[in-house]
């Protein structure tokens, strides 16, 4: 991945962070979960490695929001990125389960899925 586009990825990570902050009903929790390591080389495989065998699933979504008893994700993407298929399965699977899953590619994506969520 280019150093531009995780840069961007990176700002919208953070601008997000700042709305959830800002704007979820004190009664929510949210977390991201760090499933890519900016590493290479022998010690990213280690690190990756330890993470699979300690239960971190691949293409689980950036964000996840538990709120009055439910489970939402959230998918961050700057535009032109695509959700990969391990990503695309993660998502599915969390839906069938019953939680509420969105893509989204800006802050007001995300809030827009807030609004529509009732956060």
């Amino acid at each position: 991945m280019a150093k531009n586009v995780r840069s961007n990825e990176l700002e919208l990570h953070r601008a997000v962070k700042q709305l959830l902050d800002m704007t979820l009903p004190r009664d929510a929790v949210w977390h991201h979960s760090p499933n890519e390591l900016d590493m290479h080389g022998p010690e990213a495989a280690r690190a990756q490695a330890k993470a699979r065998s300690m239960g971190t699933r691949k293409g689980w979504p950036d964000i996840e929001i538990i709120w009055n008893g439910r489970a939402h994700f959230i998918e961050l993407k700057i535009e032109g990125n695509k959700m990969n298929d391990d990503q695309r399965h993660v998502g599915d699977m969390l839906v069938r389960a019953g939680a509420r899953h969105a893509v989204c590619r800006s802050v007001g994506d995300v809030q827009d899925v807030l609004q529509e969520w009732g956060m």
